[in-house]
């Protein structure tokens, strides 16, 4: 089953923001907005330009290049921006990157980006919306899958849909690359649990990452080989 799928590449740090358009029996047609790196305008302005409703804000993360955007386009999404009576989208990040999003968050994020720099979180930061749904493995966001990955982050997850072959795999899987150890949480030898995992998978699966270009598992596990 083939979905419409759209991107565009916000931030400094070139995040991949995802739109993953769902039921196409409803109009407007709900969507999934996976990873709203920054730059909110134009995220929302694609949004509309794809005549869709976010259903989901899904973050494959907590880290800041990946939610940025997420409290401007919350506060779009109810107040009429994408139209009237539109219900506001579900917030979800897994349960073990909880403390990045809510009213609390900022102290995380200080302390998550230090080593790159705490500039940059201060410089962008607005009150986030708490999640409204604490993902655990296996939990669903309409067709996606959810995937917990840990090692780039504790709650790291990945979104599968299998009916489709799609992967977005956040910052864990890159084309020809992985996603760091070295900040707050990370943890190599997890990490390296979570990649065979993945490579493991249907080898045309593809592979739609938190940044950088698409690949496929059967592509990305000719790059690692050797490295695992």
């Amino acid at each position: 089953m083939e979905r419409k799928i759209d991107i565009i590449v916000v931030g400094d740090i070139q995040t991949n923001c995802w739109f993953y358009l769902l039921d196409e029996a409803e109009s407007p047609q709900p969507c999934a907005v996976i990873d709203p790196g920054d730059e909110a305008e134009l995220i929302i302005s694609r949004i509309r330009e794809l005549n869709c409703v976010p259903r989901y804000i899904l973050l494959t993360h907590g880290h800041f290049d990946h939610l940025a955007a997420l409290a401007k386009l919350f506060e779009a999404c109810g107040n009429g921006t994408f139209g009237e009576n539109v219900p506001l989208p579900k917030v979800c990040i897994h349960r073990q990157d909880a403390q990045y999003v809510g009213k609390d968050a900022l102290a995380a994020h200080r302390k998550s980006f230090a080593a790159i720099g705490a500039a940059y979180v201060e410089a962008r930061w607005e009150a986030l919306p708490e999640a409204d749904t604490l993902f655990e493995e296996g939990d669903m966001a309409g067709p996606l899958k959810v995937l917990h990955v840990p090692g780039h982050t504790p709650g790291s997850v990945c979104f599968y849909d299998e009916e489709a072959g799609v992967l977005f795999s956040g910052d864990t899987l890159f084309r020809g690359g992985y996603g760091r150890t070295d900040l707050p949480g990370g943890d190599w030898n997890e990490l390296c649990q979570s990649l065979k995992r993945l490579l493991s998978m249907q080898a045309e699966t593809v592979v739609l990452p938190g940044h950088g270009g698409a690949t496929t598992v059967r592509e990305a596990a000719k790059a690692l080989n050797g490295i695992l």
